[in-house]
């Protein structure tokens, strides 16, 4: 439904870009002796929230818009200066076990955050991360507001797109290969009312990565795979996130 999004964004299906906003949320880091190696800037960089989730929905929301973030203004937030951290061995994800031992470490990187950006086009949108929202597991969302219509996706109910209108009922939109745009059906490969989901969208990544590989040759328009190029291009972003927080302005992501 990712696939479908852009899709309708590259034949302007919602005319004139507007706006976009979102964000990605989870729990994992809410209660103090949540601890992992992550919040030390140390060991996991200067960046966690942001890095570890934000970078994804950057990502998400560049490639189902075609817009590039050029511009950004943050604020982000550490809600446990210090955290308890088990001295018994746990895994990350672990449930808490009784008779646990902790010590006191300091925590260096953000546990949410929030960030105002400007598309290259001159639109504008927002979007929040945060590793402290309890009941929220993997929760990334977005919603794209157009000239024409709106479209929304939340990863967490991956098969429904979203589409919102001013002058006729709103739609929720299944991932039917028969409903889709022709130049994305194909990435449907099961009739609609069938189980798809985020580990279908990784084989359908793959598959189009190793088409490239055989061919000896770039990905073509028709191919869509995240480069190197892409990678370092949404590092750029958090990078102009941090710098925004740190001074509290709005700052270029560099070329």
């Amino acid at each position: 439904m990712v696939q479908q999004a852009a899709s309708m964004m590259r034949y302007q299906q919602l005319g004139r870009l507007f706006s976009a906003q979102g964000s990605y949320l989870q729990d994992w880091m809410l209660e103090e002796t949540d601890y992992n190696w992550r919040v030390d800037a140390g060991k996991g960089g200067a960046s966690r929230a942001v890095a570890d989730i934000g970078s994804h929905w950057c990502d998400t929301i560049q490639f189902v818009t075609g817009r590039k973030i050029v511009e950004v203004m943050a604020d982000l937030s550490i809600v446990w200066p210090t955290r308890k951290a088990s001295l018994n061995s746990a895994a990350t994800f672990g449930a808490q076990q009784e008779e646990m031992q902790y010590e006191s470490r300091d925590v260096t990187t953000e546990d949410m955050g929030f960030v105002l950006f400007r598309f290259d086009d001159g639109s504008k949108g927002s979007f929040s991360v945060s590793q402290v929202s309890a009941g929220r597991k993997n929760r990334l969302s977005l919603e794209v507001n157009g000239s024409l219509s709106s479209l929304a996706w939340d990863q967490e109910i991956p098969q429904q797109l979203w589409l919102g209108h001013r002058h006729k009922a709103n739609q929720l939109l299944s991932d039917d290969p028969s409903l889709m745009n022709p130049d994305v059906a194909a990435r449907a490969r099961f009739p609609g009312g069938h189980i798809e989901g985020w580990p279908d969208a990784f084989r359908n990544m793959m598959q189009q990565f190793y088409q490239a590989v055989e061919q000896g040759k770039p990905a073509s328009p028709g191919m869509s795979f995240a480069t190197f190029r892409d990678g370092a291009q949404v590092m750029a972003i958090v990078d102009a996130i941090l710098k925004s927080h740190q001074q509290q302005r709005w700052v270029r992501v560099s070329d």
